[in-house]
């Protein structure tokens, strides 16, 4: 039986443009002056990756223009943390003070959100699969392997090769890091092992079986990770999302000034904690930290 903790992956075919965005992360001026680029795009659908609400003021706003405009979406971890009231968005945090700020700022979420949203929030499937003319596309929010892991531009191919591999798909499309990249990885794994005692035996009587070296050639995948419409952290303001052509698998990564001090006055008036007001002005990691963008969620 599926609980609402495992809902299972949407599977969807589709030929066009697709849209992808995440984490909004309850920044609604962003969320709007995105879709609105989105709109301008002409786009065949939109594809959400999870992250509604987190850090931004406008968590409940965000929820229900997701719901009225029937934005196919995925659960990211924040939405997990809060739509199954774990008491933590299962960021990883580098300073005690980053955990006090994070837990701070999730419990004013949790505390903010009605509980239809919440139901919705934890109603969301983990996944959705679709096909396409030149493969299948997996989106995911942090990775196959959780909501919560990074995949960022410097992980190891190996490792973005596992992940597409295991979850069967062409082209591996994930969020979290909000710092967006394409990347395609391919080669040839080489593998050696020596025998066992089991093994030698078995090959004493099949010589076939005797090469402990062989190469796997790796199916190419490709890598993209959409960044972030409310809470960027590319090193600019403003909100990132890509857009798939579905039929050439051609891939852009579009950027989209938004109204910043908007946000940043509404969150400043709800007491939210300064150093992600300051991190969203400046569309920095957190202000005087010297740290890896892969460690903060």
């Amino acid at each position: 039986m599926t609980t609402k903790s495992e809902r299972p992956t949407r599977e969807v075919s589709t030929t066009g443009r697709v849209a992808v965005i995440s984490c909004i992360h309850g920044n609604m001026e962003a969320f709007e002056t995105t879709l609105d680029d989105i709109t301008r795009q002409q786009v065949d659908q939109i594809i959400c990756l999870g992250d509604l609400v987190g850090y931004g003021p406008f968590p409940n706003e965000v929820i229900d223009l997701v719901q009225r405009r029937n934005l196919r979406t995925i659960r990211g971890c924040w939405d997990e943390g809060i739509g199954l009231n774990q008491g933590h968005c299962g960021c990883s945090f580098l300073t005690d003070e980053d955990e006090v700020l994070g837990d701070l700022a999730f419990n004013w979420t949790s505390d903010q959100i009605t509980k239809d949203n919440k139901t919705f929030l934890n109603e969301l499937p983990q996944s959705v699969r679709m096909q396409t003319p030149k493969g299948v596309i997996v989106f995911f929010h942090g990775s196959p392997r959780s909501t919560s892991e990074y995949l960022t531009e410097s992980t190891h191919d190996l490792v973005l090769l596992e992940r597409a591999a295991g979850a069967g798909c062409d082209m591996l499309v994930c969020g979290h890091t909000h710092v967006p990249f394409v990347r395609k990885v391919e080669g040839t794994l080489r593998v050696s092992a020596a025998s066992g005692l089991k093994d030698t035996y078995y090959r004493s009587i099949q010589p076939a079986l005797a090469a402990t070296i062989r190469s796997i050639e790796l199916s190419p995948k490709l890598i993209v990770n959409a960044g972030s419409v409310g809470e960027p952290r590319h090193g600019g303001t403003e909100s990132t999302y890509t857009l798939i052509d579905t039929g050439t698998w051609d891939i852009e990564i579009r950027s989209v000034s938004y109204d910043v001090r908007k946000t940043v006055s509404a969150m400043r008036k709800l007491g939210m904690p300064e150093p992600f007001i300051e991190r969203l002005d400046r569309g920095q990691e957190l202000v005087g930290k010297d740290k890896e963008i892969t460690c903060a969620c």
